[in-house]
């Protein structure tokens, strides 16, 4: 399994682990491969991974190299081609490479004729910056290939140089075939799939392949708690504005849980509201974010971008939580509207605030979801089908 990182970082990393753990308890050798990094977990062949750039404190001529590295990272390729060669995987099965490891690891597998699958974490590779919001909304002007556009409109924050830099990265994969040699895409959701369709990726290597949780590992508790709770990124995507707008007008208790470059400027806004019902916790560990997720009376998800299949709701629906949701991007396909929670317009304060007030009010129906929300995670995103699939696919692939 091929990431940029191998600790727990991110949604990314949580599903490569949990694909690991399946893998493993089936009876499979996984062997990870990833840039050098103190945080990394413990590895075999770690001594063979690439060395990656700060790009944050480069500087001369260090900074021209670290930007060719993110378009292409000779020294990652070189560094799995050696990896491969003591490794001698059947398949490989890549997650984030995009910036860091890079396409080189694609050419790798394709001159030793090792089949390929990729996991399609979010918009990179029809959008260069990614996140497919240009001046904070949502566009998807660069799907079909344009994306000089992103350089144009500075997308990738508001920078020119990083702008530059990835939209070139965009053009170099695509021109040059790089993901040619991908087998299969797997896409968490419908709405990515769709993306990828309507960027030219061949619609025979697009595969549905939902998210999951290891459902064992969460106690769930239907019982409506005494708050509503936000956990995730404090950045601008995630509505973070939206949602202060509509629980300031209101007394039901928030509690924001995460952290982010929003930070400072929500802990402002919240000392300077009137009334006092929302509470700014900071980064919490996965344990201490499951007692407060579980004590909560449903999540709320207020997001501002095309999400692709967002693990946080997997994992309240885990806990027996119903998820208050934007209906934008792939959200729509996970909450079921009145049955294991709730929708409203993306970006909209007062359709949010109204849909808090109807929930928090009818408690025999938070009860009611949260049942249903578990129930839907054991029979539609259980771990255990997943990795079954994830096997079917290696099987086809590799024939």
């Amino acid at each position: 399994m091929v990431n940029n990182y191998y600790y727990l970082r991110g949604g990314a990393e949580r599903v490569l682990f949990d694909d690991q753990a399946g893998l493993e308890a089936s009876g499979h050798q996984v062997l990870p491969f990833t840039a050098r990094s103190d945080a990394n977990r413990q590895a075999p062949w770690q001594e063979l991974f690439p060395q990656s750039y700060d790009h944050g404190s480069v500087r001369g001529w260090n900074r021209a190299r670290a930007a060719i590295a993110t378009v292409y990272s000779a020294e990652a390729g070189r560094a799995f081609a050696a990896f491969l060669n003591s490794a001698k995987p059947e398949v490989i099965h890549c997650h984030n490479i995009y910036g860091r490891l890079t396409t080189a690891v694609l050419d790798a597998a394709r001159r030793r004729g090792i089949p390929v699958v990729l996991t399609v974490h979010d918009y990179k590779i029809v959008c260069p910056s990614y996140l497919m919001l240009r001046r904070g909304m949502v566009c998807d002007c660069c799907t079909g290939g344009g994306y000089w556009r992103c350089l144009i409109n500075r997308c990738h924050k508001t920078s020119f140089s990083g702008s530059l830099v990835y939209s070139l990265e965009t053009y170099f994969n695509r021109l040059l075939g790089k993901y040619d040699w991908v087998s299969r895409f797997l896409c968490p959701s419908r709405f990515l799939l769709d993306m990828l369709d309507r960027g030219g990726y061949p619609t025979c290597k697009l595969t549905l392949h939902p998210n999951s949780v290891r459902e064992e590992q969460y106690q769930p508790n239907s019982t409506p708690g005494k708050y509503v709770l936000y956990a995730g990124r404090l950045s601008q995507e995630k509505g973070l504005s939206t949602l202060l707008t509509a629980f300031e007008a209101s007394c039901i208790p928030l509690k924001i849980a995460g952290d982010g470059p929003l930070r400072q400027e929500l802990q402002r806004r919240i000392e300077a509201a009137p009334s006092a019902n929302i509470a700014l916790l900071g980064y919490q560990t996965a344990d201490v974010l499951h007692r407060l997720i579980r004590e909560a009376a449903f999540v709320v998800l207020p997001s501002e971008w095309y999400e692709n299949a967002p693990m946080a709701v997997l994992e309240a629906f885990a806990l027996g939580k119903p998820v208050l949701a934007a209906r934008i991007g792939g959200i729509p396909e996970l909450v079921e509207d009145g049955r294991n929670g709730a929708l409203f317009p993306s970006g909209d304060a007062p359709a949010l605030a109204e849909a808090a007030k109807r929930l928090w009010a009818d408690r025999p129906r938070l009860e009611q979801m949260g049942r249903s929300a578990r129930e839907i995670v054991v029979t539609r995103y259980s771990h255990r089908e997943r990795t079954a699939r994830l096997l079917e696919l290696y099987r086809e692939v590799c024939a």
